[in-house]
Parts: structure tokens; sequence; C-alpha cells
């Protein structure tokens, strides 16, 4: 699996779909961290994908969001695992992305963090130590009826 769709998934996972599809999809997780409260995420690992899906149970456990570490993935075709902030922002420039917020989200056990969030695409960048490590994603939110837009069938 490589190629993102913002707001839609990735290759033929689309957000909106429950568990037991994305299983019949890829097969069972590595691991599974079960939402403690209402509004959390339950979470289901691909550790060989270097994945994770994020199930909302406040939606009808429908997959909201889709972390991904894995160097291969892309948006547009467009590499962007393991880039500097700066290399980021520049191929994001290229997609007219313009609502841009950069967060440091350092702390004393992980140092030197960012977190650069695309709001407009539900877009999400992690940076560790200046190097994109993960791209997370999700459905696009209709603000008005405060709801995700899930993709087509």
């Amino acid at each position: 699996m490589k190629n993102i769709i913002l707001g839609t998934g990735i290759d033929n996972i689309k957000l909106g779909i429950k568990p037991e599809e994305l299983e019949k999809l890829i097969g069972k997780p590595s691991g599974i961290d079960k939402a403690e409260e209402e509004d959390a995420l339950e979470l289901w690992h691909y550790d060989e994908l270097s994945m994770s899906f994020g199930f909302s149970n406040e939606l009808e456990g429908k997959l909201l969001t889709i972390t991904t570490s894995n160097e291969d993935t892309m948006i547009e075709d467009v590499s962007l695992i393991g880039d500097s902030l700066q290399e980021v922002l520049d191929k994001l420039e290229v997609f007219g992305f313009t609502d841009i917020d950069i967060e440091d989200i350092s702390t004393d056990e992980l140092p030197n963090q960012q977190l650069l969030t695309v709001f407009e695409y539900s877009l999400n960048l992690w940076f560790d130590n200046d190097e994109l490590a993960e791209i997370q994603w999700g459905a696009f939110w209709d603000l008005e009826k405060d709801k995700p837009v899930w993709p087509e069938e």
C-alpha cells in the first residue's frame, strides 16, 4: 500500500469502513489498542505495513484515521517520509496547501518533535529531529455539521 488519497483512504482501503471490512482486505492486525474513553479511537496496528488504522467509537466504529511511517507511502506520487520540515513545506507548497500550522510538541522524553497540520485536508505530519516520521490523515470534516464527510462507495 502506498498511494494516499486525502479524505478518501489509501489504495483500496476507504475511510468509513468497519473493522471487519479492513480485516477482509488486509488480514488480522498485529495488535489492537482498545479505546478506553468514549471519544477515543480503537487502533489496529499492522507492523509489517508500518501502518495503524483508527476506528471511532463515536462514529459507529468507522475508520476515521490512517497513520503510516512506511517510506514507500506517497501523496500524489510524492514521497515525504524521511524529508526535513523545510523539504516537506516546499513539497506541500506545490500542492497549494495554505492553511498550515506547525506546533512544537517536544517533551523531556521526546525532544525535538514537531507536528505540522493541514486542517482543510485532515492531514497531520509528525517530525522527529527535523525528519518526517509519520503521516496521519483522515476523513474531511464538515465544520457546520461537525461530522466527517465519508468518501463515496
